[in-house]
């Protein structure tokens, strides 16, 4: 582990060495022996503060427990240090830690400049000693929290002055804080136009080896539909029935670009694609998620494939935690033709985004052959946001 020094005050203790060493040899040489002892004891603490300062923290290494935690808004959980001392013992000494503020240490008036919190924990560590010390944290806002600076400040004995010592490698450990869920009253409406595995009542499909019951058999009924075992008892020929299924896969479209440059609205287009993601895992319906944040992969835009169920989830909500307004954006219909090209849309498209002419024709056109929910923003302005839902908090199983 690297660290940075920084010496102060060394400089009053070199030249407090050299004038107390002189007095000492003047002393012995008029015979002054309690004064020489006097200047003797003084050079001898100047001197072991001048070797204890050399050496201290030269061979402090510290790890962090686990690669990283995860929080809700509002949850807790602590950080953990393990500090290992092979060099000689720090006493009195400060543990300054510099985090980006999607999380918060739990202090009252702490206060932060430029996204970044700046926390002094009091640290003593003996020789060939180890140490854990927990930190606790609180989620503030959906986001990525990262270590940004590690500076272990070791102050002088005696006299001014101390040994600062700073991190000169980054720190592998991540705070991620997941977006706010919300429950959704209403529902997302299917397309029996595809086949699939999902209920439905209405629809062209059936599933062939989930038979329902039968009914009387008609002409245009095919050979191999017939029930024999039936149509003996019923001394009448009978048809089997098959629970009509079609495909209820959905994409969840979102849309970063902000209209007017509206700084909250980001983080509102991330909640409410965040309740959609949380209606299919509770409905146990498969979904994909795409976003038109710019990546130099061989999808330009950042794209979760089709997933189902918790782990689904997880993914989504740590995708939608990383994501940040500094990231390079293309535009959403862009994204969405690409999307179209590629034979990426089920029949059911949920797009979150606000509204503009080019959506609106785009829309019209897929409406011909998709189920195309759009959820926008107002626009009868800030204040009405967006369009009212009734929508209950919920947590999540992390």
């Amino acid at each position: 582990m690297t660290w940075i020094r920084y010496e102060n005050g060394f400089k009053w203790i070199y030249n407090g060495m050299i004038i107390t060493f002189t007095l000492f040899l003047f002393s012995f040489i008029f015979g002054q022996e309690l004064l020489g002892a006097c200047f003797g004891a003084v050079f001898a603490m100047l001197a072991f503060q001048n070797y204890y300062f050399s050496n201290v923290g030269k061979e402090i290494t510290f790890q962090l427990q686990g690669k990283g935690n995860r929080y809700l808004v509002g949850d807790e959980e602590e950080l953990v240090f393990l500090f290992e001392n092979g060099g000689v013992p720090i006493w009195n000494g400060t543990l300054k830690l510099s985090i980006e503020d999607a999380v918060a240490p739990r202090e009252e008036n702490l206060k932060h400049f430029s996204g970044i919190y700046d926390l002094s924990v009091p640290f003593a560590i003996g020789q060939n000693k180890k140490i854990e010390l927990r930190i606790p944290l609180e989620g503030k806002k959906r986001g990525l929290s990262r270590i940004t600076r590690v500076i272990l400040e070791i102050p002088h004995l005696f006299g001014d002055g101390s040994v600062m010592m700073e991190l000169n490698e980054p720190v592998r450990f991540e705070n991620l804080v997941y977006p706010k869920v919300k429950k959704r009253e209403d529902h997302l409406q299917s397309a029996p136009f595809r086949p699939g595995e999902f209920d439905q009542r209405r629809s062209l499909y059936q599933d062939v080896f989930q038979p329902i019951g039968t009914r009387d058999y008609v002409s245009t009924d095919r050979f191999d539909q017939i029930h024999w075992t039936a149509s003996a008892r019923m001394q009448k020929l009978q048809t089997k029935q098959f629970l009509p299924v079609s495909d209820r896969t959905v994409i969840l479209l979102l849309n970063v670009v902000e209209k007017d440059h509206r700084s909250h609205e980001f983080e509102e287009k991330v909640e409410r694609l965040v309740s959609y993601a949380e209606y299919c895992e509770s409905h146990n319906i498969p979904y994909s998620v795409a976003i038109n944040i710019h990546t130099f992969a061989s999808t330009p835009y950042l794209y979760l494939p089709n997933g189902i169920g918790k782990v689904q989830f997880l993914r989504t909500l740590e995708t939608l935690a990383r994501l940040s307004e500094k990231h390079a954006k293309m535009p959403f219909e862009t994204m969405l033709l690409n999307l179209e090209s590629k034979g990426k849309l089920p029949d059911t498209i949920v797009m979150v985004s606000h509204e503009s002419p080019k959506l609106k024709a785009l829309i019209q056109n897929w409406s011909k052959k998709y189920v195309v929910k759009l959820d926008a923003i107002a626009e009868k302005g800030e204040d009405e946001g967006w369009n009212k839902e009734q929508l209950d908090k919920t947590g999540t199983d992390s």
